[in-house]
């Protein structure tokens, strides 16, 4: 009897195996698939984001992975790339896209720092891991052009913390990430000049 059970294990292994196997030979069909236009549709949405908080031409800079910048408050935000801005031939500042540590995960936001020291403005490339309704408010405009026209100067802050912005409400978390974004921003374009 144990004889019997044990190739009846032996054999439910294999199916499983070979299940296994035909999954993940689908999943890598899937992702080979996928990979060209999911790149192309990110490209798209860092292009339409730099045109939304800066209107000049940009130069990638390189931005090794890994890389943060630690804001006044402490909060440790990942960079994940920068432009360097010209218009006309003259400097126009740079554009940042940090991703910080929202409520549910990372909020993508590209932000605009013009050399007159100020926040040319801010977009929300994506804030899917967010709560529908309160966090991903963020991508609203209304949210957004609060930051327009604030010093670069790494104290922007929701109205609680004794700053300017209004937060959204019933997601005071998500604000504070994204005005920490801001700020680790700003940082980060200080250290490039």
């Amino acid at each position: 009897m144990a004889g019997k059970q044990k190739n009846e294990f032996v054999q439910l292994g294999g199916v499983l195996c070979a299940i296994t196997l035909v999954v993940a030979l689908c999943l890598g069909a899937v992702n080979a698939i996928t990979v060209d236009p999911i790149a192309k549709q990110n490209q798209i949405k860092t292009e339409n984001a730099l045109a939304q908080v800066m209107d000049a031409d940009s130069e990638p800079i390189e931005v090794a992975e890994g890389t943060t910048a630690t804001t006044d408050k402490g909060t440790v935000v990942e960079i994940v790339s920068a432009y360097k801005m010209t218009k006309d031939g003259q400097d126009a500042g740079y554009c940042v896209e940090v991703a910080p540590t929202g409520f549910g995960g990372g909020v993508d936001t590209m932000v605009g720092i013009g050399v007159d020291g100020t926040i040319t403005g801010i977009s929300i490339i994506s804030a899917s891991s967010e709560t529908p309704g309160l966090g991903a408010n963020s991508t609203k405009p209304e949210f957004q052009e609060q930051f327009a026209g604030q010093p670069a100067d790494g104290t922007v802050a929701v109205e609680k913390d004794g700053g300017s912005i209004v937060a959204l409400t019933g997601a005071t978390i998500t604000s504070r990430a994204v005005s920490e974004g801001v700020n680790a921003a700003v940082k980060f374009a200080a250290e490039q000049g």
